[in-house]
């Protein structure tokens, strides 16, 4: 029997950094980012596990962790209720157009829906078309958007 049809989804524990921290560095790969360290993974997801509004998820089989996303549940002022924002959502390359992305995105929606969140922001760039006809197979639409993005150091920004 195929091994990815016995897929389960949960909640991401300590003990899943090393899995997620190859998932990371896949994602970077696949999107042209740079490498993550390994000890600043370990570090990020101890520190959103302690965050009550941030959710990891990892989808898992008998081999590993296969999948996994990083989510925030955050009050939005501007308009008076909740969003849910999805900067992580990643499947290994070899269980990828498997369904594993659809369950990890399944229980996001089922938690934004728990939390009364109106809207779900998924961050993709212009250049990975591949997630971004991925979110639209699930019903999500591109927004007229412009995100712009500080990238340096806070102490000395770039000159205009």
């Amino acid at each position: 029997m195929d091994s990815r049809c016995k897929i389960k989804v949960r909640e991401a524990t300590a003990e899943d950094a090393a899995g997620i921290y190859a998932l990371a560095r896949e994602l970077a790969e696949t999107v042209g980012d740079s490498t993550p360290e390994e000890e600043a993974v370990r570090a990020r997801l101890e520190e959103l596990l302690d965050e009550p509004r941030a959710r990891v998820l990892v989808a898992e089989n008998e081999d590993g962790l296969v999948g996994g996303a990083s989510f925030w549940i955050k009050p939005d002022l501007a308009h008076g209720d909740t969003i849910v924002e999805v900067p992580m959502l990643v499947v290994a390359e070899d269980h990828r157009r498997s369904g594993v992305g659809r369950l990890l995105m399944e229980e996001v929606r089922n938690v934004a829906s728990d939390n009364g969140a109106s809207q779900i922001e998924l961050v993709a760039t212009r250049a990975n078309v591949t997630a971004r006809e991925f979110y639209r197979s699930l019903g999500f639409v591109e927004a007229d958007v412009v995100s712009l993005e500080f990238v340096g150091s806070q102490e000395d920004p770039p000159e205009e």
